[in-house]
C-alpha cells in the first residue's frame, strides 16, 4: 500500500505564487539613495536612460526597478523553487506584486524624472531660503539679546 505524501505548507503550489505569473521574477529592485541636494538627480538620470529600467518610490524608500527575468523562471514557475536564494524566500505575499502594487512615485523615462526633480528643486531651493532667513532671523535675535547685555553691563 503506498502513501499519498502531502506537500508541505510551504511549496509552490500551495503558495500565492503557485497562482501568479511570477511578475516578481521579472525584475530586480534595488534600494538607491534618496535625493537631498539637487545633484543626487543625476545618476537617477544616468539610470532612467537605460533600457528596460524604472525607478519608483515605496514608502519613502527610493528603488531602481531593472526589467530582466530570472534565469531560474521556467514558464511562470520557479524551476528551483526549494533551492531559490533567500530574498525570494523572505518574499511576502502580505505586499505581492500578484495584488498590484501602488507606489508614491513611478518614473518610466527622464521626462518624468526631470518633472519631478524641478518641483523637487523648486521645494528645495525655497526650504534654503526659508533656512537662510530663519538663520538670520535667530542671528538678529541673538546679536540684539548680546547687545542688551552689553549696555547692562556699560550701565552697571
Amino acid at each position: 500500500m503506498t502513501s499519498i505524501e502531502t506537500p508541505p505548507a510551504d511549496s509552490f503550489a500551495d503558495s500565492k505564487c503557485g497562482l501568479c505569473t511570477a511578475i516578481c521574477c521579472h525584475h530586480i529592485a534595488l534600494e538607491i539613495d534618496a535625493p537631498e541636494e539637487p545633484e543626487d538627480f543625476e545618476n537617477m538620470r544616468w539610470y532612467i536612460i537605460h533600457e528596460d529600467t524604472n525607478i519608483f518610490v515605496d514608502d519613502g524608500v527610493w528603488y531602481l526597478q531593472v526589467f530582466r527575468k530570472c534565469t531560474w523562471l521556467d514558464g511562470y514557475k520557479c524551476g528551483r523553487y526549494d533551492d531559490r536564494p533567500t530574498i525570494c524566500r523572505e518574499y511576502s505575499n502580505d505586499s505581492c506584486d500578484f495584488d498590484g502594487v501602488e507606489s508614491d512615485h513611478t518614473f518610466r523615462n527622464i521626462e518624468e524624472l526631470e518633472a519631478y526633480r524641478d518641483k523637487w528643486v523648486a521645494e528645495y531651493e525655497q526650504q534654503q531660503v526659508d533656512d537662510k532667513a530663519a538663520r538670520r532671523k535667530r542671528l538678529a535675535a541673538k546679536l540684539k539679546r548680546l547687545r542688551k547685555k552689553r549696555r547692562k553691563r556699560q550701565e552697571a
